[in-house]
């Protein structure tokens, strides 16, 4: 068999894995896993942290919902303000009062180095983290702490809920089925890959983040699973948030979760380890690295393609359609039912894997934009 034929057959095996089987048998497992042993005291305080960079428009009714919060201890906010250059800060400040904090750094840190420092500045049993752009429902927060009740836990990941301008959209219904997957995994306490709108720790198991780090929401869940705790799923801890908008901001999303993915690949090798680590393995090896590394084979199967004068066709042309998809994305098309959903599919796992190469090579840029 050609290289290319490797490579190809790679990519269909662990891009059919991670969709289509992983979720099968994680859920199976799910069933047989034991109830949790809720029998311990709630966290006796809890501290919301956040980094924001230029969130002026948004701040002072993030805070407000926060601090509307029902919560079964003492609640603080704290905001790193990232090098901000409009009235963040000061409006956060007026917002907070005495129920939180403002640390101002003047020079753009990047969300990773925000987040060490404000961790390391608490004093609260449990931190949960957030960002600016998500709202909490009423009763989030007191969820999330009802989940530390189990003594075993040391992570918990709420419910994001994606919500489109004009209805379900593409997005959502992708996302609403990862929520199962998350829900299946929390079952088993390996939740990894929380999502950076709404997830929680326990201050005293919170590693610091690696510098320029961007999948926060994966690396502390995960290094707390390692040291044998459980990171479970608040399904009635919910956040919400407004789906991107169009392609283009997609694009430039998951090619920067591409980047992130690739620093995870080489800073992180425990995870790899089933031999220790057990289903916490079997749950990053399914749903995060097949599928960060399936788009990568499918291209590079294209390229090594081009090199086989029986095959230079069939690979220039998969390379066209990846070409295409981006492209095409800046123009924001919108497509209805089948033909959208695989051309989001498609979109968004060519961006992701351009995201993963520009990683391997050496790309960082720890500093964040507002999706649109």
């Amino acid at each position: 068999m050609t290289a290319a034929g490797i490579l190809a057959g790679l990519a269909v095996l662990f891009a059919a894995w991670s969709y289509l089987l992983y979720p099968a048998v994680i859920r199976r497992l799910a069933l047989r896993a034991p109830a949790s042993s809720a029998d311990g005291p709630v966290p006796s305080s809890v501290e919301v942290v956040f980094a924001a960079a230029d969130e002026e428009k948004v701040i002072e009714a993030r805070l407000a919902n926060l601090l509307e919060q029902e919560a079964e201890a003492p609640l603080r906010v704290s905001v790193g303000c990232d090098g901000c250059r409009d009235r963040t800060a000061a409006l956060a400040r007026a917002a907070l009062a005495e129920r939180g904090r403002v640390v101002e750094f003047g020079q753009r840190r990047g969300k990773a180095a925000v987040l060490n420092d404000l961790v390391a500045g608490s004093a609260a049993e449990v931190l949960v983290f957030t960002d600016a752009n998500t709202r909490f429902d009423p009763r989030a927060v007191r969820e999330l702490l009802r989940a530390f009740s189990d003594p075993a836990v040391g992570a918990v990941c709420g419910r994001l809920v994606l919500e489109a301008p004009g209805g379900e959209s593409i997005e959502t219904v992708f996302w609403d089925r990862e929520t199962r997957l998350k829900e299946a995994e929390g079952r088993l306490g390996v939740c990894l890959g929380a999502n950076g709108a709404i997830y929680a720790a326990r201050r005293e198991w919170i590693e610091p983040l690696p510098s320029g780090a961007i999948l926060d929401d994966l690396l502390i869940p995960a290094r707390i699973a390692r040291k044998g705790k459980k990171v479970v799923f608040a399904g009635n801890a919910v956040a919400r948030e407004e789906a991107g908008r169009d392609s283009a901001a997609e694009v430039i999303r998951r090619f920067r979760i591409g980047t992130g993915a690739a620093a995870v690949l080489t800073g992180e090798p425990w995870l790899f380890d089933a031999g220790r680590h057990g289903l916490l393995s079997l749950a990053f090896l399914s749903r995060k690295f097949a599928r960060w590394t399936a788009p990568v084979l499918a291209l590079a199967a294209a390229l090594a393609a081009l090199a086989d004068p029986r095959l230079r066709a069939a690979g220039a042309a998969v390379l066209g359609v990846a070409a295409t998809l981006v492209l095409l994305a800046f123009a924001r098309p919108r497509l209805p039912g089948v033909a959208g959903k695989l051309y989001h599919f498609g979109v968004v796992n060519v961006a992701l894997a351009a995201g993963v190469v520009a990683g391997l090579l050496g790309y960082r840029r720890p500093a964040w934009r507002r999706t649109r």
